[in-house]
């Protein structure tokens, strides 16, 4: 947690944290923020104990691709691309969008969005230098 900046005024003794809030910046002790971060943390990483190492080489693969080429990914490419039996692949992707995590199949079942990144036209669109553009999900 020390590896954050802290931003203070020179005639603050405490150091504190500026927040966005609606059109409004607070000030926030920087100790309360801490709090805040570290209960965050732990509540994430309780919601990935499911995850096995097959989950996360899936997921990573899935945002790799949809970045590089801009299309669905199919159960079938993720499958033969990382050598693992289709069904496993199914039952992972299953369990990532049954939970609400990270990705999204289409109608056909391919993956289309696989966050950050997304198949679908956004408004947020990226442009990379060097490489196709790419849709923020």
């Amino acid at each position: 947690m020390d590896d954050f900046t802290y931003v203070g005024s020179e005639d603050q003794t405490e150091e504190s944290v500026l927040i966005g809030r609606g059109a409004n910046i607070v000030e926030i002790p920087a100790d309360h923020w801490k709090g805040h971060v570290a209960a965050a943390t732990e509540r994430i990483s309780s919601r990935l104990t499911f995850m096995t190492e097959e989950h996360h080489l899936v997921r990573r693969h899935a945002v790799k691709e949809i970045a590089r080429r801009s299309r669905p990914l199919t159960e079938a490419e993720i499958s033969r691309q990382l050598r693992l039996p289709r069904p496993r692949v199914h039952q992972i992707l299953d369990e990532l969008e049954s939970r609400l995590f990270f990705l999204v199949r289409d109608s056909r079942g391919a993956v289309s969005w696989a966050y950050p990144f997304t198949t679908d036209r956004t408004p947020h669109h990226i442009i990379r230098q060097g490489r196709p553009p790419a849709w923020a999900a």
